[in-house]
């Protein structure tokens, strides 16, 4: 499979909120780094996914929705390896919305580190 196969792939998982595809194409030492929860290892990136879900549920999303993220502004650097993918991603039905960067080898995805986008608390005169 190409990098770009595993990018179209990876992205293609979290948008239908299906964490297995995602999975399917990551390197073995595979890792995701999320602020709130901290570092999830390979082998508990479906039920993270599954909990990330229920958030956005929680958060006033469709239980079903599809698609579950929204893309946009992806920017792809594969002229070199690892390549880089930096996307701007909101869970469709709430406010939920952040950037993510991912690093991609010939082994399969090797990372993902994600931040969240939050507004500034109003100010108190």
């Amino acid at each position: 499979m190409s990098v770009r196969n595993y990018i179209d792939t990876y992205l293609k998982g979290w948008e239908l909120g299906d964490g297995a595809l995602s999975l399917s194409v990551t390197a073995d030492s595979f890792c995701y780094d999320d602020p709130n929860t901290g570092r999830i290892p390979r082998h508990e990136f479906v039920q993270f996914v599954e909990d990330f879900k229920t958030a956005a549920v929680e958060m006033g999303g469709a239980v079903n929705a599809n698609p579950f993220l929204k893309y946009t502004d992806v920017v792809i650097k594969d002229n070199e390896l690892p390549a880089t993918v930096w996307c701007w991603w909101h869970a469709v039905g709430t406010e939920l919305e952040g950037c993510a960067l991912v690093k991609v080898g010939e082994t399969g995805v090797l990372h993902e580190k994600i931040a969240y986008f939050s507004s500034l608390p109003e100010q108190q005169d």
